[in-house]
Formats: structure tokens, sequence, C-alpha cells
């Protein structure tokens, strides 16, 4: 029922970025920074302290390797193709563009998303509701984003709301897969799968703080990351 929740939130918040009015001041590029090293913090407590101990313990050798590769396979893969609109939108990207070729591949990205929130449930409880807010906080400005490109593309207010839905329908497909693969799936299997999500959480967290960090003057950055490391410890107490 938890997981069900944070993946209709997810769509939510991703309809609700690409429908909210550009407010510079808080969507600016320096607060969307701020937020993804919120995010970054918490996938970073969350791979190291949840996911990756749960797939040592179902398989070490499975899970290090599953991890290496989703790690590997995404940082391939952003070399080709628009992964996340995000870093695309705050560090002014010349490289990749926005295309029927990009859309698919945030679709991609927003499958994932939903695989590795419903992979995180399979962890922990914990786990889940931590990689559940992360993931509604960053949707938010995914959506926000995602619609930014559309326009500065050209592509009408039809065509925006069109992106937006194929785009964020992606999550909960990608829930109810990982999701039927959980059900009661073998100690390799399960291994495998948790260290897909806690490599993708570290390459994401990494990619969401390091292009900044010789970039911008914005010491406050370290807070945010630290302030979404010590909200993850604070759901491990509560």
């Amino acid at each position: 029922m938890t997981l069900l929740v944070f993946t209709v939130l997810a769509v939510l918040m991703t309809f609700l970025g690409g429908l909210y009015p550009f407010d510079k001041a808080l969507l600016s590029r320096l607060a969307m920074g701020r937020l993804f090293s919120v995010r970054a913090g918490i996938l970073l407590a969350v791979a190291f302290t949840e996911i990756l101990p749960e797939a040592w313990h179902r398989n070490a050798a499975v899970g290090g390797w599953a991890a290496l590769a989703a790690f590997i396979l995404l940082f391939a893969a952003g070399n080709f193709l628009m992964l996340d609109t995000c870093p695309e939108y705050l560090e002014n990207c010349r490289i990749h563009y926005l295309g029927w070729t990009a859309l698919l591949a945030l679709w991609s990205h927003s499958f994932i998303d939903g695989f590795n929130l419903s992979v995180s449930f399979g962890a922990s409880a914990r786990a889940g509701i931590a990689v559940g807010l992360a993931l509604a906080l960053h949707k938010i400005a995914d959506g926000f984003t995602l619609t930014s490109l559309f326009r500065q593309s050209g592509y009408s207010a039809k065509k925006c709301l069109s992106g937006l839905g194929f785009v964020a329908a992606a999550t909960p497909l990608g829930s109810l897969s990982s999701f039927l693969g959980l059900s009661d799936p073998p100690p390799m299997v399960a291994a495998a799968f948790l260290g897909l999500a806690g490599g993708s959480f570290i390459y994401i967290a990494a990619t969401d703080v390091l292009p900044r960090l010789h970039k911008d003057a914005d010491r406050a950055g370290l807070l945010y990351l630290g302030g979404g490391m010590l909200g993850m410890a604070a759901l491990k107490f509560l």
C-alpha cells in the first residue's frame, strides 16, 4: 500500500512540476541545485546503509557486480542520451538535445525510478519511504524542467502535456514490474535487483552534485547534502 502511495505521488509531482507557474525564485537553478543535494544525500544514505548491505546479505558477489554494472551502464548511456532533464537544464547542456530519442531515454529513466522504488521497499520499509520522498522531490523539478525544455524547443502546450504523461506513466510501470519480480525471488535474483538499485542511486547522487562542484561557489550545498543524510538517519531512529 505504501509503495502505491509513493508511486502515485511521483506521477502527481511530475505533473505538478510541469504545470507549475515558472516561479524563478522557487525553482531557480540555485534552488534546484540545493534540492538535488538533498536528494543526493538521501540516495547515498539509502544505498550504503540499506540497499547494498541487504544485497551483500543475499549474495555479496552478485550484488556487487550488479551495482557496478548499473553504474557503468548509466554512465555509458549518459554519454549518448539525455537520461535526466534536470542536469541538462541546470548545466545549460549543449550536447544533449530534446527529441523523440531523448524522450524515450527519459521514459526509460522514469521506468528505472519506479523499478528502484519497488526494490527499495523490498529491502526495508524505511529505505522505501526515504527513496519515495527523494523521488517525489525530484519529480516536481523533473516535470518543471521537462516542460521548460519542451517550450524552449517550440512544442505546443498539448505536446508538453503529452510528453509529461508519457514520462510520468513509466514510473508506475517500473514499480509494477519490479513488484511482480520481487514477490518471492531467489537470493541471487534479489541480490541482483538490490545491487542494480544501489548502483543506480550512487550514480544519480554523483551526477546531482559533482558536476557543479567546481562551477558554483554555493557552499550551502554541502549542508543540504548532509541534511538529506540526516533525514535518512531520522527515519532510521523514529
